[in-house]
């Protein structure tokens, strides 16, 4: 019975300790959603614009590309699509991966990694040799419903695709079920091409 009598009181206090911190932990939005409950304020967070990752360049005949990230998309449009995306300092593309093939036609690449779920969009803009755009156009997917540009899904990620002028971008997500799902940050990075 004594022991008893001091294990209730410790049991006691470590309910309600665990009580106190479920009431501080705030419902997070759906985090690959286009357009979440804002939870937090952009001029609060640190505009730190990471230099776009270079490799050796394997399109000798590709004009260099000077935009950087927040030129394509800048932190209110990404903040508009979902405040948890936040833009990661440095990116190396995986090889073979349309952001790793802009970057060797001497463009940028970009990523924003979702704080909550992980989930990333790969932004990525080139001006390759004439005959690399053309074969970039052909094999882009469907053209897009919503915007002038192409859609596919491959293996659970969307790619965008939009040719302007001289430039070929590509944006590639998980979030992206459908076209719909990129359109408003293909307008942006559309915007960043003129």
């Amino acid at each position: 019975m004594a022991l008893r009598l001091r294990v209730l009181p410790a049991v006691i206090a470590l309910s309600a300790s665990a009580l106190l911190l479920t009431a501080c932990v705030q419902g997070e939005p759906d985090p690959t959603g286009p357009n979440p409950t804002r939870t937090i304020d952009p001029s609060s967070t640190p505009s730190i614009e990471p230099e776009p990752t270079s490799v050796a360049t394997n399109d000798p005949e590709a004009t260099a590309v000077d935009l950087a990230c927040a030129d394509l998309i800048s932190p209110q449009a990404m903040y508009d699509f979902n405040p948890n995306f936040l833009l990661l300092n440095s990116f190396t593309p995986p090889a073979g991966s349309s952001a790793a093939t802009a970057l060797a036609s001497k463009g940028v690449a970009c990523r924003w990694e979702n704080s909550t779920s992980g989930v990333t969009i790969d932004v990525s803009v080139a001006k390759p040799a004439p005959s690399k755009l053309d074969g970039f156009k052909s094999n882009a997917g469907s053209p897009a419903d919503g915007f002038d540009g192409y859609f596919a899904v491959a293996s659970g990620t969307g790619t965008a695709q939009v040719f302007s002028g001289a430039y070929w971008a590509t944006l590639s997500s998980k979030a992206f079920f459908e076209a719909a799902d990129a359109l408003d940050l293909v307008a942006d990075v559309r915007a960043a091409l003129k």
